[in-house]
């Protein structure tokens, strides 16, 4: 079987992992040594395994039925978020409650005192019917049609504990509506029941096979009027359905729209009519999708004049356990102690009369919880980020909320402006839908790479799904406001009367492409007020100052293009011109611990400073690999880590160790007066004690040129005598060019395979801007002599590491280090099998195209597919972006394969993203980028 998830599945069945879970929290067992599946497993009990939340531990996810929630479950969720967590209690946006922070020692107490208040985390996570919600007023709506409280619970009652309904191929997400407008949110569930009134009857309008995230589908109408009393037995029957035919082999396409395309909704409608007769109404039109998502912050009145709901407003879903704890006390005194969750990650307490409003919004308003909200508060969601979440690969919470304050002193209104940020392309907060939406990415920066944000605008869900279209990519965290001014400010000024913000982008982007943020863009002037220091970020000085109220000739502005003649001290702030030797200072002596790593930055430039046997260290705090942050390493046998991608170079040499061969650059430092001075000029390589040597460098003719496509050529160098070695292939080499008299390095990717008749090529893309590359494709001819250093790159395949089946994937001129890889199998391993996937803009941009079509067809074991973005009428091949669904049609046993991605940053993260998700491991993806700095594959 193809998926591993099935495999283990069919191994032991979910509820069976309990006794284990008892059994290692009675041990104290570390999440390291607890087998995966079985960390999966947890799931069926609400348990989430949290790698990112050190040293490895859990949040539950709580279910809470149609969103009803008692003032005694509300604070028994708060003491246990308090006593046994971080104290935080997040909102999900299906109306769930999340604990995070819980040890492993912790989780049989959960599930006790959960059960103690009539509580459940069960079944919550993974292949499970997730949790089952109504409009969040339900019951207490003065124009319901019906009250569907009552129907979640009997549906909810259909799967906890039902082995079966435990085992289904993907999850599935079940909603009613009682309601005679429903909100967007109930286009996008796996199962939806909209309820209308036909002939003085109450019946639902059943719809299938919705869903939201990478590639969100609205769902389907079924032509038929399923009565009250059917409801049950119609979700057993698509329950049934999904279980028996449902996909099992390829978890990317497993979800019930899949089952909904392959059979058709006459196919769907005739499984539930063998198990359940219903009236059909093919004349009937189908409840056409809401363009709005639903107001839930503020006062609502109730069926009962007298009777309030407060909707309180939790910005980004989170409380702490105080605020949660204070609902529960609010809803007792000042309602009848019942509050509800809602969708939109957000609390409310009930049955509140008139003479008790101002009392319960009073002491909302003491913790922190208001009937108010701003618009910044009201329009924006984020994912759980790296904070918690496995696979995130930037903070969202915490940047959000930041993003936020940063907006409001800034006084930018989002009037039905709705702003979304996932920490991946996973879109667990739905960007690819929001009018705003933002994918977390890595983003290179001259002091290293950082968090940053691909912009999407244009998303929402009005008569049908529309996917936001890139903007700005890259954008670090610290340009995103201004980013959001821009694109919100145009909106305003632009648009047509009538016209929404995303109407108005998509109408602006169709023709256009996205635009990547460099670090200069979006950088404004700096202006402090005199009298209290307040910063604005801004062409000009705001009229006044949001601190003191001062007026605009208070501020000054900052000249930050001015020659800096100090540096700053990393742990106080405070500045010190250099000295004599040209050393300047960088921390305070106490500042660097023995056994540790501490981050430093001197006029832009960042360093690692690492102190062992009492002597301080420093190495350039870019790793050299793809510019990892050593800073934030860790440091162990006189050897720092890279967090990014596990490299390591011994401190006292910067030589690397795993991988050996590329080196880091080491500074010369003295401690005096109790604090850390540093040489910014790098010291030379000095050979490690361990044998390890400096990169070789050598001076080579260069014998060929050849032109591979517009603006790319390979260049053939003589390498005959293995000045530069060449073992690994995928690697790169550092080129050396005079420019005005300086030396200036960049490094290309090599494209020919090791030990190739004596040659090392390399592929070259001609960038317009690009010193380096434009000398090499100018003044360089065959007899001309260059100097080489290489060669690099933790990027290769190992015959004897890797004896999985390959699957390369590469797009645009990240098909080099393939080249590479492909030749080297011809040679050397024929019978290895290996799946090449390309992705170029046009036909005349596929590079190599005639020598891997010649392996495709003499290899038996070599196959090699291309799809176009922008094909003409003569293409007869793959059409489209190489994206997961590409990739899923191409490749068979997706987790069985090793692979290698090599592309743009976004391309990479989705499809990596994907393969974690479809089950491969991570140490059998391999990843390396272009596009972004001079790295391997760069267009110098």
């Amino acid at each position: 079987m193809g998926n591993p998830a099935e495999v283990w599945k069919a191994e032991k069945h979910g509820f069976d992992v309990w006794p284990d879970v008892v059994r290692h929290a009675a041990a104290g067992t570390p999440m390291s040594d607890i087998a995966t599946p079985d960390l999966e497993r947890m799931k069926w009990y609400g348990f989430f395994y949290r790698k990112h939340d050190a040293p490895g531990r859990y949040m539950n996810r709580i279910r809470i039925t149609a969103g009803e929630l008692t003032a005694d479950q509300a604070q028994a969720i708060a003491l246990m978020a308090y006593e046994l967590g971080h104290g935080i209690v997040d909102v999900t946006t299906r109306a769930n409650l999340q604990v995070q922070g819980l040890a492993v020692t912790h989780l049989p107490v959960v599930e006790d005192r959960l059960a103690a208040v009539g509580l459940t985390g069960r079944q919550t996570g993974h292949d499970n019917v997730r949790n089952v919600f109504a409009h969040p007023f339900s019951g207490l709506l003065p124009d319901e049609v019906i009250d569907t409280r009552e129907l979640c619970h009997a549906v909810t009652a259909l799967f906890i504990g039902n082995r079966d309904y435990a085992d289904l191929p993907r999850k599935i997400n079940i909603c009613l509506n009682g309601t005679t407008e429903p909100s967007a949110h109930f286009w996008t569930q796996d199962l939806s029941f909209l309820a209308c009134r036909v002939e003085g009857e109450v019946f639902f309008q059943l719809l299938v096979g919705g869903t939201q995230g990478q590639n969100p589908h609205l769902a389907w109408h079924v032509p038929v009027l399923v009565r009250p009393a059917q409801v049950v037995p119609v979700t057993g029957a698509v329950l049934d359905l999904f279980r028996e035919q449902g996909s099992r082999e390829d978890r990317h396409r497993a979800r019930l729209r899949y089952l909904v395309e392959r059979i058709g909704v006459s196919g769907v409608e005739a499984a539930i009519q063998e198990r359940v007769p219903l009236r059909r109404a093919p004349d009937m039109p189908p409840p056409m999708p809401a363009g709005r998502n639903d107001d839930l912050v503020g006062w609502f009145p109730q069926r009962d004049p007298d009777l309030w709901t407060m909707g309180l407003c939790v910005p980004l879903g989170r409380l702490s356990w105080r605020q949660l704890e204070a609902a529960g006390v609010i809803a007792k005194r000042w309602g009848d102690g019942r509050l509800r969750t809602t969708h939109e990650q957000g609390l409310a307490i009930v049955n509140i009369p008139t003479g008790f409003k101002d009392a319960a919004a009073t002491d909302a308003a003491a913790v922190g919880l208001s009937v108010h909200a701003d618009s910044l508060s009201l329009n924006t969601m984020a994912c759980t980020g790296t904070q918690f979440c496995n696979i995130a690969v930037t903070e969202t919470k915490g940047a959000m909320f930041r993003l936020i304050d940063t907006l409001r002193r800034r006084t930018l209104m989002l009037h039905g402006i709705r702003i979304h940020m996932s920490g991946c392309p996973s879109s667990c907060a739905q960007h690819f839908t929001a009018d705003i939406g933002l994918k977390g990415v890595r983003v290179r920066r001259l002091i290293g790479a950082r968090e940053g944000f691909d912009m999407y605008l244009g998303g929402g869900v009005s008569g049908d799904i529309h996917m936001g279209l890139p903007y700005r990519l890259g954008v670090d965290a610290e340009q995103l406001p201004l980013v959001i001014e821009e694109v919100v400010h145009q909106y305003y000024l632009k648009h047509r009367s009538g016209q929404t913000f995303s109407a108005y982008w998509r109408e602006r982007l169709q023709q256009a492409e996205a635009a990547k943020v460099g670090e200069s863009d979006y950088r404004p002037s700096t202006w402090i007020c005199e009298r209290c220091d307040h910063q604005h970020l801004g062409e000009d000085p705001p009229v006044f100052c949001p601190g003191c109220a001062g007026v605009r000739r208070l501020f000054a502005r900052v000249d930050v293009d001015a020659p800096s003649v100090a540096s700053v001290v990393a742990d106080t702030g405070t500045t010190s011109p250099p000295r004599a030797g040209g050393f300047v200072c960088v921390a305070a002596d106490s500042a660097v611990v023995e056994g540790t790593v501490t981050a430093a930055t001197v006029d832009g430039q960042s360093y690692a400073l690492c102190r062992v046997d009492g002597e301080v260290q420093a190495l350039d705090g870019v790793c050299p690999h793809e510019g990892g942050p050593l800073g934030e390493g860790a440091l162990a046998n006189g050897a720092i880590t890279c967090p990014w991608h596990g490299w390591s170079f011994n401190v006292r040499t910067g030589c690397g160790i795993e991988p050996a061969g590329l080196d880091c650059t080491r500074y010369e430092t003295r401690i005096e007066n109790q604090k850390i001075y540093l040489k910014p000029s790098p010291l030379g390589m000095v050979t490690a004690a361990h044998g390890d040597a400096p990169s070789a460098t050598a001076t080579l003719t260069l014998l060929a040129v050849r032109d591979e496509a517009p603006g790319v050529r390979t260049f053939q160098f003589d390498n005959h005598t293995d000045e530069i070695p060449h073992a690994r292939p995928g690697t790169f080499a550092q080129v050396c060019v005079s420019i005005d008299g300086v030396d200036t390095w960049r490094s290309f990717t090599v494209s020919s395979a090791p030990a190739t008749a004596g040659a090392l090529e390399l592929r070259i893309k001609r960038n317009p801007g690009g010193a380096v590359s434009n000398a090499l494709f100018e003044t360089i001819r065959p007899g001309s002599r260059v100097r080489i250093r290489g060669t690099h790159g933790g990027f290769f395949f190992d015959p004897e590491r890797h004896r999985e089946p390959l699957v390369l994937i590469s797009a645009g001129s990240g098909v080099t280090p393939m080249m590479s890889i492909a030749r080297y199998l011809a040679a050397h391993r024929p019978q290895h099998p290996c799946t090449f996937i390309h992705g170029a803009r046009t036909a005349a941009d596929i590079i190599f195209r005639r020598e891997c079509q010649d392996l495709h067809d003499r290899l038996p074991s070599f196959t090699y597919y291309v799809t176009l973005s922008r094909p003409d009428a003569t293409w007869d091949q793959g059409c489209g972006r190489v994206d997961p669904r590409y990739v899923a049609d191409v490749v068979k046993a997706v987790p069985a394969n090793r692979y290698f991605l090599c592309g743009p940053a976004g391309f990479m993260d989705t499809l990596r993203a994907w393969l974690s998700e479809s089950g491969v491991p991570d140490d059998r993806v391999h990843t390396e980028q272009f596009l972004t700095a001079p790295i391997p594959g760069s267009m110098g």
